[in-house]
């Protein structure tokens, strides 16, 4: 190294250069550099410039609070609040849908609405929080907006303090049976009581809290990391936070398993052991409420410590702070803004590679904002899957997409892909998951629901689900309530299978001296044979053996292209648009991805519903049967609708991009 590309001989005299690249002995002199010595104190607590950057609550900055002032300690917050909202918002939130749908009669499409008012609620602020909270104090207001996700987990709880679930069954326990010598086995009419459905405003309300305060996150959280980190390190802490988020959803799918499965809603006002029946039963529900009381109080607790961060960190952050300024400036300023909000807009909107990428995100997200609000409802009703198994497969799935997005960004290192290289990566894993959603028609057979599918043993066409062999029992009025016969047929209750008699062995209850049963079999109905179980039949079924392995493999290919897209949207647009385009970016996915796909799964699966139960004295209804060969296939036929389309957006992205090659090279920053 020569002397002038040295550093350490930044302060030597012009006039002695000579003699010190041709004198290898020379001595250096005090007078010809400059030493500046810089204490190194671990947290200083004022700098020169007036900002005070201790950590601490108002005049409460103790020195033994500014151990915490590290940015590796504001990640770790960070890292549990993401945990957090991704545990409540996609996890529980999700898993807690088919027992919401069941106690408060909500079709398929309205309960939709809940997992989509979260993004609703993100879009009401996201402009506002990202420009105004951009020039405030950040970790102030990212704590704040845990304390909104606090009321909004709390919120989510009101529905089952203010309503008591009550089975039928409990209250009339002989209704579900034909007395042997008396008509009307159907019992009272039902009784006209308020709807359920009264409660979706208070679930849309509560998870829009959840998307108002996290939106903080999102934005303010991982600009106040990188502003206050060095770039490398940044963008590992960063990777963390979204991480954990994911992370989060997994567990909350693991936890809504195990709660849906083994407490009942209302564990906490009757006694689980003597109701009499289990999770398999059709008066099942489970406790989908309990992880809301966890997270609002981890949102709160949470909240302290980031509460005490300051608005710049040491050694970070402006020199000044301007306490004034210029109202004309003011004006002028706010003038220039909209000017250049209006033009940039319309900058982004009319780069065509720019726009396919949004739209092959948006309809990427179609798919994964669908599968996550209903998979446990559809392995549930398809597979007969326990809810807690069901939990495991899916955070399993989500853990997997998680590496699928590590991977993607693996890959554009790797080969160095260019903006076409990207584009053409994603269309590739489209039509890779397009050909994986085939395997959605290994679905279970449908149930051979007598009446419906299959015939009463003396009738020679399905008539309905009353007949001759039922004898003098009234089943007009008789509640869906499904018992599956020894003749391995499911009826609709015990009435309609012409049982007189009823006994409970543990958690199963047993129905004997069955009429229509007996006739099928052609045995006296006082033979043991002649007897049903409530609940669905077993259909021994092994057919998600063959789809959770091509499960797998398609979320962890569908979210394989998220980095690339990601990376390829900041190539193709200008440095100084990239944050706007960000979050253009971020409105799309939402507008078009994230909030319609629950809704399209929705109304999908609500056209396969062969038995709806309506709510006395209203129009509400909600689905207890559903037609599995049909949903099944309509599931597989929108999964691979919406993946070839996913493909055909990033196809025209890449031959748009193409063509200005040169614009968008690696190298370009």
């Amino acid at each position: 190294m020569s002397g002038q590309d040295n550093p350490s001989y930044q302060g030597y005299k012009s006039q002695m250069k000579s003699a010190y690249d041709n004198n290898a002995s020379y001595v250096i002199d005090k007078d010809d550099v400059e030493v500046n010595v810089h204490s190194k104190s671990k947290i200083p607590e004022q700098f020169d410039d007036g900002i005070d950057r201790r950590c601490g609550y108002g005049k409460l900055k103790a020195g033994w609070m500014q151990v915490f002032n590290k940015m590796s300690i504001f990640v770790f917050w960070a890292f549990i609040l993401c945990f957090l909202e991704g545990f409540a918002v996609n996890g529980i939130g999700s898993a807690a849908l088919p027992s919401i749908e069941r106690q408060f009669q909500l079709t398929s499409t309205k309960s939709a609405l809940i997992p989509s008012s979260q993004d609703i609620g993100a879009l009401i602020v996201v402009l506002f929080v990202s420009f105004i909270g951009g020039r405030h104090h950040k970790p102030f207001i990212v704590a704040s907006g845990a304390v909104i996700m606090a009321f909004g987990s709390f919120l989510f709880v009101v529905p089952h303090i203010v309503e008591k679930y009550t089975p039928g069954d409990l209250s009339q326990s002989q209704d579900d049976i034909c007395p042997a010598a008396a008509g009307g086995g159907g019992g009272p009419p039902p009784s006209c009581e308020s709807s359920g459905e009264k409660y979706l405003g208070v679930f849309m309300a509560a998870q829009i809290l959840h998307g108002l305060g996290f939106t903080s996150m999102f934005t303010l959280g991982t600009v106040y990391i990188h502003e206050n980190e060095d770039q490398a390190t940044a963008a590992i802490y960063i990777g963390l936070t979204y991480a954990a988020a994911a992370i989060g959803v997994a567990a909350g799918f693991f936890a809504g398993g195990q709660l849906s499965e083994k407490l009942f809603v209302d564990f906490d006002r009757v006694d689980q052991e003597s109701l009499g029946f289990n999770a398999r039963d059709q008066r099942w529900i489970g406790a989908w409420w309990v992880g809301f009381i966890i997270s609002a109080v981890g949102f709160l607790l949470v909240a302290i410590p980031i509460y005490g961060y300051p608005k710049h960190m040491p050694g970070y952050g402006p020199k000044k702070e301007s306490k004034t300024e210029d109202k004309k400036g003011v004006a002028h300023s706010t003038k220039q803004i909209i000017f250049s909000f209006f033009k940039d807009l319309l900058t982004l909107i009319k780069n065509p590679v720019y726009m396919c990428i949004n739209l092959g995100g948006c309809a990427s997200s179609l798919i994964i904002s669908g599968v996550s609000a209903f998979s446990f409802k559809f392995l549930a009703e398809q597979y007969r899957l326990n809810f807690d198994d069901a939990g495991y497969l899916i955070g399993g799935l989500i853990l997997v997409g998680a590496v699928g997005m590590v991977m993607g960004g693996v890959l554009v290192r790797i080969f160095r892909l260019e903006i076409v290289g990207m584009t053409r990566l994603s269309m590739v894993v489209a039509l890779v998951s397009a050909a994986l959603g085939v395997s959605l028609l290994a679905g279970c057979p449908n149930v051979n629901l007598v009446g419906l599918s299959v015939p009463y043993s003396d009738n020679s066409a399905i008539s309905g689900y009353l007949d001759a062999c039922q004898g003098s029992c009234d089943c007009t009025s008789s509640a869906y309530t499904p018992v599956c016969g020894q003749d391995n047929n499911l009826y609709y209750s015990a009435c309609h299978a012409g049982c007189s008699t009823k006994a409970s062995a543990g958690q199963d209850t047993r129905y004997g001296n069955c009429s229509c049963v007996a006739s099928r079999l052609n045995v006296p109905v006082t033979d043991e044979n002649a007897v049903a179980i409530l609940g669905r039949c077993e259909d021994n079924c092994t057919n998600l053996n063959i789809l959770a392995p091509c499960l797998y493999v398609a979320l962890l290919t569908i979210l394989l292209s998220v980095t690339p897209t990601s990376m390829a949207t900041l190539r193709c647009v200008d440095e100084d648009h990239r944050s706007f385009a960000i979050g253009l970016q971020w409105l799309f996915l939402r507008l078009l991805g994230l909030i319609p796909g629950p809704l399209l799964v929705g109304a999908v699966l609500d056209g396969t519903c062969e038995i709806w139960t309506e709510v006395p004295c209203s129009d509400s209804r909600f689905c207890m049967m559903y037609d599995l060969s049909r949903m099944s296939s309509g599931i597989m036929i929108w999964w691979v609708v919406i993946s070839v389309l996913t493909a055909i957006f990033y196809l025209a992205a890449s031959l748009f991009a193409s063509r200005n090659k040169n614009n968008f090279a690696l190298d370009s920053k």
